[in-house]
């Protein structure tokens, strides 16, 4: 559930964000606005030269970000919408079964005739039943006695 709510924007989130750092990286703003502040603070050297490499590339390792978290979410959303489908389609299947198994018992309760008095006890049948609720007797009128 966690990551339902933390992938639900992710397609809106990750189109903006590789969009604005791909809009950075081609207009060199961002390490037109950070370079500086280590070229102040650093002599050339290797460790300089890193960060300019890392400065000038973060927009594009972001937009990177920003895309993998896209793929991931909507990946992610697929799965979980099939999952609570199927889920939703296995409860159908079980709900329609209960319901199929009910009108069979129903239809071969009605192929029948019923005694509307127990022929042991006397007692009254209760309405769909098939043995008296008294003494267990079967209520069934059985095919010779019928003709």
């Amino acid at each position: 559930m966690k990551l339902e709510k933390f992938f639900r924007y992710s397609l809106a989130i990750g189109i903006t964000g590789a969009v604005i750092n791909l809009i950075l990286f081609a207009t060199n703003i961002y390490y037109n606005l950070v370079i500086p502040i280590f070229e102040k603070s650093m002599d050339d050297g290797p460790a300089f030269t890193f960060i300019d490499d890392l400065t000038f590339y973060t927009p594009l390792i972001f937009m990177a970000l920003f895309l993998a978290y896209l793929i991931a979410g909507q990946v992610y959303l697929k799965i979980h919408r099939e999952k609570k489908e199927d889920e939703a389609t296995e409860k159908l299947i079980d709900k329609n079964a209960g319901i199929q198994k009910a009108l069979d018992d129903k239809a071969e309760f009605l192929k029948h005739k019923y005694y509307t008095n127990c022929p042991k006890c006397g007692a009254v049948r209760e309405e769909n039943t098939s043995v008296c609720s008294f003494c267990g007797t079967s209520l069934l009128i059985e095919m010779k006695k019928r003709q």
